[in-house]
């Protein structure tokens, strides 16, 4: 519904908003070119408001740049996501720390996804039902959010024979040797392409 405004000489209805014009053909097919998706679908709105609000070309190509970023940023995180494929969505901040047996500042190590920076391996061992799966899930997914590749895998998929290989790997090593000795024959992240996180094995 329409205000008006009422004065000696009667009513006054205020002017509409201004209208956000097109893009022009060029700058569109450029754009589009260039597959700057966000800024092609931002700039009209932004130019026009940077017009009203008086911005400087500095603050309008900020703007702009900001806008494809972060929609890029998106883009890659729900790209990584799936190629993650994990069977559930499990987040960190959902796990109960104080009811499993991992103490909070490991948890807080883990969480911060250091021995990820440091091309570290990560093995956790424990009985069914103690939130390993949970853990590692949660990991997985905030290192996805951190801008690492990530695989979950799981021993009885038989879909990837690298994976396949690393559990075989693990296996062999936990016959003969402590947890930390059979992990240390696991190959360290700088040496694949992404970060694995594997279930229960």
């Amino acid at each position: 519904m329409t205000e008006t405004a009422t004065t000696a000489e009667g009513p006054v209805t205020p002017a509409p908003p201004p209208s956000i014009p097109v893009l022009a053909a060029d700058l569109d097919a450029g754009l589009r070119r260039l597959k700057l998706a966000a800024i092609r679908r931002t700039a009209p709105e932004v130019l026009l408001t940077a017009k009203t609000q008086r911005w400087t070309p500095e603050e309008v190509l900020r703007t702009l740049v900001e806008a494809e970023i972060a929609a890029r940023d998106a883009s890659n995180i729900v790209n990584r996501l799936k190629v993650a494929a994990f069977p559930v969505t499990k987040t960190l901040e959902s796990f109960d720390v104080a009811a499993s047996s991992i103490q909070p500042k490991v948890f807080d190590y883990l969480t911060s996804l250091g021995w990820v920076r440091a091309q570290s391996n990560l093995m956790i061992i424990g009985p069914a039902g103690t939130g390993k799966s949970h853990t590692l899930i949660g990991l997985g997914i905030a290192a996805v959010y951190a801008g690492h590749k990530v695989r979950y895998f799981s021993p009885a998929s038989g879909r990837d024979p690298h994976a396949t290989d690393l559990v075989e790997t693990l296996y062999r090593g936990l016959a003969d040797t402590p947890p930390s000795t059979a992990c240390r024959a696991v190959p360290p992240p700088s040496a694949r392409s992404s970060t694995p996180c594997c279930g229960s094995i």
